[in-house]
């Protein structure tokens, strides 16, 4: 029997298992050669750190001891300029001073030099300027100028990177010079210690940082200069160094190529208080030598893993596909053309999954318009009875099991509510189905309640009307139409619930209207407010708006407690619009004044008297202001001209001015005052005061007279006011006016 060939979706299988199993291995095998070379790159890291850290604190004794030193001598008198200065005699006590600093064998020698003077001082001769910096001290990178600048300018402690020094005194060719000013962190010194020390010296220290051949030690500043090296080799002032040194943290490690292309594995130690940074350089393959048996005994042990597992693989996956091979010639037998492999397989059944989803999605579209078209029809009375409506309506989702039928209509909703949200909250209560409407805001629902229900009907209305007007946080009004036996009358009980509707302009925004309350309400209306439209065109006249706001309130209570047919609360609507429109033109306000009155049909369109009410209120007060501005009954000079005609009444009063004016007395008192800077009754003093002064000027009146005419009634009165305003008396102003005639007569 021939062997059936195998397919390619084989061999992907076989490759994608392999895959599996490589990762795994080598991810696996990565960790643990990357896990092993970390923990012999720690073991170095942290053996070179003990002993650059060893190096560091046997560095920082050496410097805390020659501080101590440059210490205790800044207390010593003896080193002072001053004194130095009186006689050569001083020299021998600031030497003598000097010996008695006992010095580790670290520093090779120190120096002191007193700004000013001619000499340096050791603890064994003293030496001429000219003769220390040239040529026992000669410095192979610093010349003698620039070094006694150094020394005369040095106000603190300075670390000098080891140079070439020829002098007799050293053994060693380079030296690291500490240069510290005299007093000790004094910011005036007078004097400076220099401490010398043998690069050799150091180098002591740092051979210990180093066990292995072709590395190095090194020391640098805080600036990236290198202080001193065990090996002063050519890469160490190269920029790829420095920027190494400075990026690694203290105590870290990195790897790095030089200028002379090698690799070099850099430990680290920082020192806080100095900012020097100890380092060793080890060669990477010195490094890595241990690491290279290890990477060998990896890579044959992942050889051989792969191998047998390859071969495990195989066997298993020869046994396994055997299923998936039937799985494919049972759908292409299906199917009746030949299916390949899996994806050809996922993408048949695939439209078919489509296929079935979109006959889903046509069923459900149809149902829905059907659905919305039978609910139509039962609206317009257009089904005979409950049998039909229930076997039209049974494939789709609609049948009535209840006897009684009424239409709901609900105003407010929000915009952006689910299209069945009303019908799911009325299902909580009644038998129901909600009509798509194209209303925004609004919602149609035909409900069914049994004959035992309508005793509680009104009580799970109000209970549904509080539950939507929660949750919509809205203006929510509901109109209920009446309740009918035949199906056929929804029609009729839509009607009636679009008219409940209607008559929120009376009852308001947040209530419940049935269409039964209405109709009983209507019965004995006959009301109509004549005193209060009257009285509200005389309070709009005067611009008492607190009065407006009175009959307004009065008006809209009666209309929400009385009985009113609709017609009836519409024209007293229209009325009060007429009442603003007699009291602009009887006031004779121009169209300047800008007041915005609504058209007859926007007028027709509101929703209660709330709104209307609202709406009177501001034109008022347009009109108030608008009044007040009015060149004919609000000017000041009209006021003034008012005053100066009626000053000698006996009866003058703000009230009366302000009826003559037709504004209320408030809104007058309170113009006149911002306008001329003082109150009515100021002005009416000061203009009568004035016309008394003419009359006792020019006439011989007696003063009783003179008090009659300007409008007071008592002449006491009249006297204290005149004197308060001219300061003295009537009779003493007439004298005085007498005598100014008499004096200006020839």
């Amino acid at each position: 029997m021939p062997r059936k060939p195998i397919s390619s979706l084989f061999y992907r299988y076989l490759l994608s298992y392999v895959v599996l199993l490589l990762i795994p291995i080598l991810v696996i095998g990565l960790l643990v050669y990357r896990q092993f070379v970390g923990i012999l790159q720690e073991e170095v890291t942290i053996s070179h750190r003990h002993v650059l850290e060893q190096a560091s604190a046997a560095m920082t004794a050496e410097f805390n001891e020659m501080n101590d030193i440059a210490i205790k001598l800044s207390a010593r008198s003896e080193l002072s300029p001053q004194r130095l200065n009186q006689s050569m005699f001083r020299a021998l006590d600031a030497m003598e001073t000097l010996r008695d600093m006992n010095a580790s064998p670290f520093v090779r020698q120190f120096v002191y030099y007193a700004k000013g003077s001619d000499y340096f001082y050791s603890a064994d001769t003293t030496y001429p300027v000219e003769l220390f910096a040239e040529p026992f001290r000669q410095y192979g990178n610093w010349s003698s100028e620039d070094f006694m600048v150094h020394l005369r300018s040095l106000n603190k402690p300075t670390f000098v990177s080891a140079e070439p020094l020829e002098s007799n005194e050293l053994a060693s060719g380079r030296v690291l010079t500490y240069l510290v000013p005299i007093p000790y962190n004094s910011p005036s010194p007078y004097g400076v210690l220099l401490f010398l020390v043998e690069e050799a010296s150091v180098n002591k220290l740092l051979e210990g940082a180093l066990k292995e051949q072709n590395g190095n030690s090194v020391i640098v500043n805080q600036d990236g200069q290198i202080i001193t090296a065990l090996r002063h080799e050519a890469y160490l002032e190269s920029p790829k160094f420095q920027a190494n040194i400075r990026k690694i943290a203290s105590g870290g490690m990195t790897v790095a190529t030089l200028d002379n292309d090698d690799s070099y594995v850099i430990s680290t130690v920082k020192l806080q208080h100095t900012n020097w940074t100890y380092a060793t350089l080890l060669p990477e393959e010195v490094f890595l030598h241990k690491t290279k048996h290890i990477q060998t005994l990896f890579v044959v042990s992942v050889l051989i893993v792969l191998c047998i597992g390859c071969a495990l693989i195989y066997l298993l996956m020869r046994l396994n596909y055997n299923p998936v091979h039937q799985l494919l010639s049972f759908i292409s037998k299906q199917w009746g053309e030949a299916v390949r492999n899996v994806q050809e397989a996922k993408e048949k059944i695939g439209h078919m999954a489509e296929d079935r989803q979109l006959l889903k999605q046509k069923l459900d579209s149809n149902k829905e318009a059907a659905r919305n078209y039978l609910l139509l029809k039962l609206l317009r009375g257009q089904v005979a009875d409950v049998r039909a409506c229930n076997a039209e309506g049974g494939e789709i989702g609609i049948a009535f099991s209840k006897s009684l039928f009424f239409v709901a209509l609900v105003d407010g909703l929000p915009a952006s509510s689910d299209s069945r949200g009303l019908e799911k909250m009325y299902r909580e209560h009644f038998e129901c189905y909600q009509i798509d409407t194209m209303d925004e805001g609004k919602g149609i629902v035909i409900c069914a309640i049994a004959p035992e229900e309508t005793p509680a009907l009104q009580e799970r209305l109000l209970r549904l009307h509080q539950e939507l007007m929660e949750r919509c946080s809205g203006k929510v009004t509901i109109g209920v139409g009446g309740l009918y036996e035949e199906i056929h009358q929804i029609g009729k009980s839509y009607i009636e619930a679009a008219t409940a509707l209607d008559y929120k302009l009376i009852k308001g925004h947040n209530t419940l209207i049935t269409y039964g309350g209405i109709q009983a309400e209507n019965q004995s209306a006959s009301w109509y407010p004549k005193e209060e439209m009257e009285l509200l065109a005389q309070s709009m006249r005067q611009g008492d708006s607190a009065k407006v706001e009175s009959i307004l309130l009065k008006l809209q209570l009666y209309m929400e407690e009385r009985p009113l047919p609709l017609h009836i609360a519409r024209c007293i609507c229209y009325d009060i619009f007429g009442c603003m429109i007699k009291t602009q033109d009887r006031l004779r306000l121009s169209q300047s004044a800008h007041i915005r009155y609504p058209d007859a049909f926007a007028l027709a369109k509101f929703d209660t008297i709330h709104d209307l009410a609202s709406l009177v209120r501001d034109i008022c007060l347009q009109i108030k202001e608008s009044t007040e501005a009015a060149p004919g009954g609000g000017s000041a000079e009209a006021w003034i001209a008012y005053i100066q005609e009626h000053y000698h009444d006996h009866a003058f009063s703000v009230e009366r001015m302000a009826e003559h004016f037709s504004l209320s007395r408030s809104s007058l008192f309170a113009s006149f005052k911002k306008l001329t800077g003082q109150t009515i009754m100021d002005y009416l003093d000061y203009y009568r005061l004035e016309r008394a002064k003419r009359l006792l000027s020019n006439s011989d009146l007696r003063l009783k007279e003179i008090v009659e005419q300007i409008g007071y009634y008592d002449v006491s009165s009249f006297i204290r006011k005149f004197k308060q305003q001219a300061d003295i008396t009537p009779g003493e102003f007439r004298k005085l006016s007498l005598g100014r005639d008499d004096t200006a007569s020839p």
